[in-house]
């Protein structure tokens, strides 16, 4: 064992150092590490955890990427695409799942009002991409004449599950006469995003395509899931050569530009909190390095009459706080670890779904973002030390042996 380490060891067991008056500063600034780390470790897994959440759900509800005609809107194909046009075996053979689909904007009937609601109609056998949102979905096949709504739709209508409910659909934008049709209701999902579950009702394609009067070769729109969400750029050229130019091709985060622009703020905030913990553990071990020194003021003097230099009594410190520093890490990793797998697993924290698209704190384990948070907790508390370890300089072996 080298001397610094060792003699640093033996400051560190010591029964008087742990009983001085830098003791208590000591242990504040210890703890002033482990809240450091445990706040940063949960602003990022939550952070985090909140934008792949809300990624994950509109993914599964309305994919990664949307191909459509260019005169639809977000919520209405009034305008089909052609898939002979599209060289749909290619797509299938690269993107998890690629849906057809068609929205028919339509109207609700209630009493002496209606309600504007937007008919989903998608393949019966791609229903399963909704498991997640829908209750008893494994006993679930949308037939032509049933549909699936959301519960904040069925308890803000009254509607429940095998009622049947009339909508009024229009073909085109011009239309004047309404088409209608009535549905049985045989599920409810709940995505928890305001903007699908407000207006959003799931039924067979077969209906929107009769109510449509187009043929099996046209759907509204595709809505394609990645296979791997980090090659988005392969991906889009991949598109680019399957579909004409004559369709529009919009990723998620184009279809929803409000809500992922918010998202992207919560970077910002974790990048914030990081910064501000790092600051305020960074002086507080500054602060206790500083009262250790000040307190060894005649250990440091008694190494430099021994023939110790300036560089070696900093290393004696510096690894004294390098122990503070890793002693503070561990114990804010065992605990916001410790709360953050209760809180994963039992969900104990809520949120409103209606700000937060998620009525629980998602928490996300990352290892590698949590070895990296840790690290730089870890490399800039230490370069903080390096300022209070030039006080170590100035003492002067014969002006601190005429004091005492």
């Amino acid at each position: 064992m080298k001397f610094e380490n060792f003699l640093a060891s033996r400051i560190l067991s010591y029964k008087r150092y742990k009983n001085s008056v830098s003791s208590p500063i000591i242990k504040i600034s210890i703890f002033s590490i482990i809240i450091a780390v445990t706040v940063i470790n949960f602003s990022v897994s939550i952070g985090f955890g909140i934008q792949n959440e809300i990624k994950n759900k509109f993914s599964l509800i309305s994919g990664d990427f949307y191909v459509s005609n260019f005169k639809n809107e977000n919520f209405s194909t009034f305008y089909p695409i052609d898939l002979n046009e599209i060289n749909f075996l290619k797509l299938k053979n690269n993107f998890d799942y690629v849906n057809k689909v068609i929205y028919n904007p339509g109207i609700i009937p209630i009493k002496n009002n209606f309600q504007e609601v937007v008919f989903k109609g998608i393949e019966s056998s791609n229903i399963n991409f909704l498991n997640s949102f829908i209750k008893d979905s494994g006993k679930i096949q949308i037939k032509n004449n049933e549909i699936i709504i959301s519960e904040k739709l069925s308890n803000k209508l009254n509607i429940n599950l095998q009622d049947n409910v009339k909508f009024l659909f229009f073909k085109n934008e011009n239309s004047k006469i309404p088409i209608v049709r009535k549905f049985n209701v045989v599920g409810l999902y709940n995505s928890s995003i305001s903007e699908f579950d407000s207006r959003l009702v799931i039924g067979n394609i077969e209906q929107s395509l009769s109510i449509n009067k187009w043929d099996n070769n046209y759907v509204g729109a595709l809505e394609l899931s990645l296979n791997n969400k980090n090659d988005s750029m392969k991906n889009i050229d991949l598109l680019y050569s399957s579909i004409p130019s004559s369709y529009d091709i919009q990723q998620s985060s184009d279809r929803f530009p409000e809500i992922y622009s918010w998202i992207n703020l919560f970077d910002t905030n974790i990048y914030l909190i990081i910064t501000l913990m790092i600051i305020v553990g960074g002086i507080n071990m500054i602060t206790a390095l500083l009262v250790t020194v000040l307190d060894k003021t005649k250990l440091i003097a008694s190494l430099k009459v021994l023939g110790s230099n300036n560089n070696s009594i900093k290393k004696i410190f510096m690894i004294n706080g390098f122990y503070l520093i890793l002693r503070g890490v561990i114990w804010g990793n065992l605990i916001s670890l410790s709360l953050m797998l209760l809180q994963k697993y039992f969900m104990i924290f809520k949120l409103d779904p209606n700000t937060y698209y998620s009525d629980y704190v998602p928490i996300e384990i990352d290892p590698f973002n949590l070895f990296l948070t840790n690290l730089i907790v870890v490399v800039i508390s230490l370069a903080m030390l390096i300022i209070p370890s030039n006080v170590i300089s100035k003492i002067k072996p014969n002006s601190t042996f005429k004091l005492s």
